[in-house]
């Protein structure tokens, strides 16, 4: 496997636990299209990797299943469906940086990863595909490079992302050229092996991306996926998600309380940070 997904960091405010969904947990979401899409499990998957996809998991994989949309048309129009925007996961080929911008434009908060055949491939692509909006790379050769696509594929699905908040902060950093980095912080906020991920996808080490972040004034990228994963909670709040245990073990929390004086913290802290964090603290509740 090309990425590496398993490690985690203080920073991250994590004790080597994995994400997970709790034995018995279950989504109760209001009805609607975005909720019953994630109740199935569906995958918007792009024509040009159906048959990648469907040779590497069969034709009904068990973590998810796979629903087909033509991202080139779409792109085409210019204009995205609903499928597109109440959809938590988005796999698609490698695209050009042009149409992956594009892409992430039209859907800055829903997961998008790109499946390429070859590892050369994934090497190549990365860093564009990363600076352009995607949130992980993946190469199926293998059963591991398999089990790792799976896995983040079915804790996406668990835990959407919060649509609001996230169009609120592609808009506001629109002019920044740390946007990519920003909302990736933020959308994979989620993860616990969030720290691991973002080195490999922007394909530079920990304290570089820190000082990127430090030289806009921003906070720094641990900081920003604090509050991802807050606003995750939030969303599963939003989502009608009980009880509040259940979303704290799901988003890597060690109890409902932990959550909440984490949320209360943070919020504390990015109020005292400047205008920049400012941003981040009001969308937290």
């Amino acid at each position: 496997m090309f990425l590496e997904t398993t490690s985690s960091s203080n920073e991250e405010d994590v004790s080597g636990v994995r994400l997970q969904t709790p034995p018995g947990a279950s989504l109760a979401a209001p009805d609607g299209p975005q909720a019953q899409a994630t109740q199935r499990g569906e995958l918007l998957t792009d024509v040009a990797c159906v048959q990648t996809l469907i040779e590497a998991f069969g034709e009904e994989p068990d973590a998810f299943r796979i629903a087909t949309v033509d991202i080139v048309r779409l792109l085409a129009t210019g204009t995205a469906p609903h499928t597109l925007g109440e959809s938590a996961a988005i796999v698609v080929s490698p695209l050009a940086v042009e149409a992956m911008e594009q892409l992430r434009a039209l859907i800055p908060h829903v997961g998008i990863y790109v499946v390429a055949r070859e590892t050369a491939e994934v090497a190549r692509t990365l860093p564009l595909m990363a600076a352009a909006g995607a949130d992980e790379v993946f190469c199926l050769d293998t059963q591991a490079d398999r089990s790792a696509f799976e896995e983040t594929i079915r804790l996406r699905l668990a835990a959407p992302a919060p649509e609001t908040e996230i169009r609120l902060l592609w808009k506001w950093f629109r002019e920044s050229p740390e946007r990519s980095l920003v909302m990736h912080c933020v959308r994979n906020g989620y993860r616990l092996d969030v720290w691991s991920i973002r080195s490999k996808v922007f394909s530079a080490c920990r304290k570089t991306l820190q000082n990127r972040m430090t030289l806009l004034g921003l906070p720094s990228p641990g900081i920003l996926s604090r509050c991802g994963r807050v606003l995750h909670a939030q969303e599963l709040e939003r989502r009608g998600v009980r009880p509040t245990t259940v979303i704290a073990a799901m988003l890597g929390f060690p109890s409902a309380g932990a959550m909440q004086r984490s949320r209360r913290r943070l919020r504390k802290a990015l109020m005292s940070r400047g205008r920049q964090a400012l941003v981040f603290a009001s969308l937290l509740k």
